[in-house]
């Protein structure tokens, strides 16, 4: 008869068979992580036109699009399996929307109006398994190919690490606490709502502002400054589709936004 498997070979098979996230890897590379946002057409074919088109990642916008849960599941898994990172915005920071989106088989959650460190400490608590969080357990899930074979610890761990929860900074309440949040715990990235941060500013569009940079300036810096022993912090931008020159002006002149 043979020994049960160790913990170490059971990590070793959940890596095998979780799905890797191509976006937290290219932001570990200091490349650009480019997502493919969809608006009116909800295919599982999008994914296999965004990765022919280069896109890292197809993002399913809970908060403000008409997709059901059911659609955003089977695009999250056609993503899963062309190789891009299947991105959902959650329509607020509650539990019951984060873990579901989770178990359906999305890879990065970005979570709307967190304001305060409270909000995103929830964010990390619904979406990694203890110890990380308190997220609840389901273990046959399409990021994990639907195995069954493996040890809860081991998954746990894997999933923990390839899962990215990203609040957004769109209010003027997010911004005077953005170094507290981005220094908590399990949160992996800062994404700006760009539109809605400067309606919250009272700059509706004014993205060559002074104020919009000097407000992107310092949520990079909180991000830089989280990063420590190892961590990594990074920021998105959200909105800037009109303007490519800035999206590429930024990134040059910040490092965190990846």
């Amino acid at each position: 008869m043979s020994s049960p498997a160790t913990h170490e070979q059971q990590l070793a098979l959940a890596r095998e068979a979780c799905r890797p996230n191509l976006v937290k890897n290219l932001m570990l590379q200091n490349r650009l992580a480019h997502s493919f946002g969809l608006r009116v057409a909800f295919s599982t074919e999008m994914p296999l036109v965004a990765k022919r088109a280069g896109y890292s990642a197809v993002l399913m916008n809970l908060e403000h699009m008409a997709m059901s849960m059911e659609t955003m599941k089977d695009i999250a898994v056609s993503c899963l399996n062309v190789g891009i990172t299947p991105t959902v915005v959650v329509p607020t920071c509650a539990p019951e929307w984060i873990s579901r989106c989770l178990d359906s088989g999305a890879q990065s959650i970005i979570v709307p109006h967190v304001n305060t460190v409270e909000q995103a400490e929830m964010c990390v608590s619904a979406s990694k398994f203890p110890p990380l969080g308190h997220r609840s357990v389901t273990m046959v899930t399409a990021m994990t190919q639907y195995t069954t074979t493996l040890s809860y610890a081991a998954i746990a761990e894997v999933v923990n690490n390839e899962v990215l929860i990203i609040p957004m900074i769109e209010t003027k309440e997010g911004v005077e606490n953005v170094e507290a949040i981005a220094a908590v715990p399990g949160i992996d990235a800062l994404f700006i709502g760009c539109a809605d941060l400067c309606m919250e500013l009272g700059i509706p569009g004014q993205y060559d502002s002074e104020l919009f940079h000097s407000t992107v300036a310092r949520i990079a810096n909180a991000a830089e400054k989280a990063s420590v022993d190892g961590r990594k912090v990074f920021v998105g931008l959200g909105g800037l589709e009109p303007r490519p020159d800035l999206l590429e002006a930024l990134a040059k002149r910040h490092a965190p936004i990846r």
